[in-house]
């Protein structure tokens, strides 16, 4: 169980240092905006539903689109969401789902991440000839092709983006990503917290037979 400890605070204290940044402290109750310019020739075509094209030259930007702060959120985004590393999500989903975990943590843990699945593999709000882009295809893209620059294919895209001069929606729609998974990498931490009082408490009473306490009351968002 000191292992499971460890590894739970180790989460803890990477969201901990999340909520401290800059990012954080500037998104918490603002949306991120875009800023756009069209130049003359433009082409409008309304395909019905409320759903139209424009053509022509544009140039889009963000005016509170800081890389430093942006950098360093992402460095622990990637950590949390790799399948191989020791905080991450998986991770986590692997004590969550033990059989000596309580029911009522397991549901709370698992129901979470189903929505945060959700939310990454829905449409974003961008729209491509070939169909709708998924937010994390979108994440991934500008991680690993824009910021990290590790995959050359993802690379190549995120450059045909700057390119384009719309490259300031596909940040916005990023940056609104990056809120929405902050917000449940805090609950997770509230729920690691609950986890961790379950863990000594039954350690205090070092019981042998190996039942697990039930979670305490307290209310989780």
């Amino acid at each position: 169980m000191d292992y499971v400890i460890e590894t739970l605070k180790s989460f803890n204290a990477k969201i901990e240092r999340l909520e401290r940044s800059g990012f954080a402290k500037k998104f918490e109750n603002e949306v991120p905006e875009v800023m756009a310019k069209f130049e003359s020739p433009i082409n409008f075509q309304s395909h019905g539903d409320g759903n139209f094209t424009l053509g022509g030259k544009i140039e889009s930007w963000m005016p509170d689109y800081n890389e430093d702060e942006i950098d360093a959120v992402v460095l622990t985004y990637r950590v949390l969401t790799q399948n191989n590393d020791r905080i991450s999500l998986a991770s986590l989903a692997k004590i969550y789902n033990s059989d000596w975990f309580p029911e009522e943590g397991m549901q709370r843990f698992n129901e979470a991440r189903e929505k945060v699945n959700e939310y990454l593999d829905s449409p974003a709000t961008v729209y491509f000839e070939d169909g709708w882009i998924t937010i994390r295809s979108l994440m991934d893209i500008i991680i690993y092709g824009g910021l990290a620059h590790t995959n050359l294919k993802k690379e190549r895209i995120f450059n045909s983006w700057v390119r384009s001069g719309a490259s300031g929606f596909f940040k916005v729609e990023f940056m609104a990503a990056l809120k929405f998974m902050l917000s449940y990498f805090k609950y997770f931490k509230e729920l690691n917290e609950v986890t961790i009082q379950v863990i000594e408490y039954n350690k205090q009473l070092n019981a042998d037979s190996g039942a697990v306490a039930p979670l305490p009351a307290r209310r989780l968002g």
